[in-house]
């Protein structure tokens, strides 16, 4: 009886020093982090001068005529729907709607 008091002892004295370790345990690796992530959707759309632009998540990258894709440059660029971006560095700062010019009242 005396074996089993001195177990059950040992098991609730080392369980917090248990728990404890694993606050001290190391971060998980961004590469493993990395395949958790959500896949991220590309858009294909159109500049309103022709040129083909991908939207990857916040990434803009201008579509070249060789199928390679480059940043694209800063400003603000418009879609061929009349929708206009932001860029900076690369990434997509903000989107806007397209004007959509307002219908004459009916009298």
């Amino acid at each position: 009886m005396n074996k089993l008091a001195l177990i059950a002892a040992f098991a609730f004295l080392a369980v917090p020093f248990a728990a404890q370790a694993n606050d001290h345990a190391a971060p998980a690796t961004p590469a493993v982090e990395a395949t958790k992530a959500a896949p991220v959707e590309a858009k294909e759309v159109t500049l309103k001068d022709g040129t083909k632009v991908v939207i990857e998540g916040e990434t803009v990258s201008v579509v070249g005529a060789d199928g390679a894709k480059t940043a694209a440059p800063d400003g603000e660029h418009e879609l061929a729907d009349g929708t206009k971006v932001t860029v900076k560095e690369g990434k997509l700062v903000a989107p806007t709607a397209p004007v959509v010019p307002a219908a004459p009242a009916k009298h």
